[in-house]
């Protein structure tokens, strides 16, 4: 695997949030909650999650989940 194809797969909290569609505040949460995989760099305070850790935290939707009227947001820090 090539250096830019690496680096694409490490997205800060910011991407993160932006690629789940959830506050940076969740994601900082998962990664206390250890529900999320993230590094630092050596001596940085920048957070680097992999993507593939990120698509760990999807789940099937029930068909509950899903209505036509109601759009939920569980986008609530625990």
């Amino acid at each position: 695997m090539d250096m830019d194809m690496e680096a694409r797969d490490l997205l800060t909290v910011e991407q993160a949030a932006a690629f789940l569609q959830v506050s940076q505040s969740s994601i900082r949460s998962y990664i206390r909650q250890e529900r999320l995989q993230a590094f630092r760099i050596a001596g940085k305070r920048k957070v680097l999650i992999p993507r593939k850790a990120l698509l760990s935290l999807l789940e099937p939707a029930r068909p509950s989940d899903v209505t036509d009227d109601v759009v939920l947001d569980d986008d609530t820090d625990a």
